[in-house]
């Protein structure tokens, strides 16, 4: 009986994606990578909006990944959210920093454009995974750097298996010469760009879902969460790319993400 009651209710949530409308390549900034993919419904009014950047290691990556936006789409939508994929300048061509304020202004043009697509820019939820989980933990963070761009700070922030939270520390505890590769071995820059560093109390709640098959995200995690009031920790029994590949399917690891999303006051 309960497969059939997920059967249907999946089938439910198909027959309303068909509905959803995909606004591509929009444009947020100068550069070519300055690009979103808005995904909604034409049916919704005053809509909470999820703005997703994908990972990469700061290189590489596409707002157009599947692991990035499809179900995620799929299960936001149908319960009505506005959700967003966008893309910002990589490496070489920008740097972490530059990176952070590329999603700023990105943030920035969703609060402001939101309601174009039957959206809430008062109800932003930035999201990320592995290298974009970075980025979208310092827009949250960062004060300066919202200000800078103008926006307002987010209702919250999804960190979805990211390896630099104390950026210094992960270097000391787990050293890395593929992390090395991409963050250099400046060690201001490292505080410049570690969330760690950057934390009080007027952030918004973030959540840091961990893969578990890792000896040290829950650890940071933790370790990040025990200093922070604001900052939840989600386990979650899966690898570093099945952390973002399983959220939106039906499985208890979307539920948890769902009853956070219900503790900021939305659907």
């Amino acid at each position: 009986m309960r497969r059939i009651l997920y059967s249907v209710l999946f089938l439910m949530a198909v027959v309303a994606f068909v509905f959803t409308i995909c606004v591509s390549w929009v444009s947020y900034g100068p550069s070519r990578s300055h690009r979103m993919d808005v995904y909604a419904s034409p049916f919704t009014t005053n809509a909470p909006v999820i703005l997703m950047l994908h990972g990469g290691s700061w290189s590489s990556g596409s707002r157009r990944w599947p692991d990035a936006w499809l179900f995620k789409a799929l299960h936001w939508v149908p319960k009505g959210y506005v959700f967003v994929s966008a893309t910002t300048r990589l490496l070489p061509e920008a740097d972490q920093l530059e990176q952070v304020h590329d999603f700023a202004a990105a943030l920035k043009f969703v609060q402001d454009n939101a309601h174009r697509w039957g959206g809430d820019g008062r109800r932003v939820v930035v999201m990320g995974h592995s290298s974009g989980a970075h980025v979208a933990s310092l827009v949250a963070l960062r004060q300066d750097v919202l200000e800078e761009a103008g926006a307002s700070a987010p209702l919250g922030a999804i960190m979805l298996d990211t390896s630099a939270i104390d950026v210094a520390k992960r270097m000391a505890t787990f050293p890395s010469g593929f992390l090395s590769r991409y963050i250099g071995t400046d060690r201001a820059f490292w505080d410049e760009i570690s969330p760690a560093e950057h934390t009080d109390p007027e952030d918004p709640p973030l959540l840091y879902a961990c893969a578990t098959n890792r000896a040290w995200p829950c650890a940071m995690a933790r370790d990040f969460a025990s200093n922070n009031e604001q900052v939840s920790v989600l386990p979650v029994d899966e690898s570093h790319r099945g952390v973002n590949a399983t959220l939106g399917r039906w499985n208890d690891y979307t539920k948890s993400v769902d009853l956070w999303l219900k503790q900021l006051g939305l659907p």
